[in-house]
């Protein structure tokens, strides 16, 4: 082989090592989370969560119906959350393009942008990074509407609550008898301030079809 066929070999392979790289990134609609450690809520206690992507904003039913065909929402809108949608369903959809869903861990260090504040954005509530405190008839919002955190997301804090592939409770509390949950991260449009944090968790069951719970894929 010569010296020029091998150059080109490897400008070739360059390129296509660049263009896979773009398209896996931020051309999908997708920021990159750099690997290293962050504070889990507003403790001191570290965990270190591997590289990965993640969707900028949540899934919009227009992305979602296209995908996984009719599908029934309590508010509707092209651009708004898809809800209603069971953990399974979320899980389905992440995984037929090629991604999934992120862990609790995953989301909780996207959702903070580095920072170990009650918000992303600071201590104190801040309409202009977040829907909340709405009524139940007000409903979500279209996705990207208020301002992104540091790595480039929306709405990791309001508008709907977001599945994660965690698992919640296994067992009920009042008997021995088998259920599965899975974990919700960020609060909805239709609660409180407090309940809004970049470390606001709920357990759901994973068949629960709720108007506020939505989800985004990470990769």
């Amino acid at each position: 082989m010569t010296m020029k066929t091998i150059y080109l070999f490897l400008f070739f392979l360059f390129n296509f090592f660049l263009a896979s790289s773009n398209s896996y990134g931020n051309t999908n609609g997708m920021s990159f989370i750099p690997a290293g450690k962050f504070n889990i809520g507003i403790s001191t206690k570290e965990i270190y969560v591997d590289a990965f992507y993640i969707d900028k904003t949540e899934v919009t039913q227009k992305k979602f119906k296209e995908l996984m065909g009719p599908s029934i929402f309590s508010f509707r809108g092209e651009n708004h959350p898809a809800e209603q949608i069971t953990w399974k369903k979320a899980n389905a959809y992440c995984q037929k393009i090629g991604k999934r869903l992120p862990n609790e861990l995953e989301w909780e260090k996207a959702a903070k942008g580095g920072t170990n504040t009650k918000y992303f954005w600071g201590n104190e509530p801040d309409a202009t990074y977040a829907w909340y405190g709405g009524d139940y008839d007000i409903g979500h919002h279209p996705v990207g509407m208020k301002k992104p955190n540091s790595f480039g997301l929306f709405d990791t804090s309001g508008n709907v609550w977001e599945w994660t592939i965690s698992k919640g409770e296994t067992q009920s509390k009042y008997s021995e008898k088998k259920i599965n949950k899975r974990i919700a991260r960020g609060g909805s449009f239709n609660i409180s301030s407090n309940l809004i944090t970049s470390f606001s968790r709920i357990s759901l069951y994973a068949n629960s079809r709720l108007f506020n719970v939505g989800f985004r894929c990470a990769k």
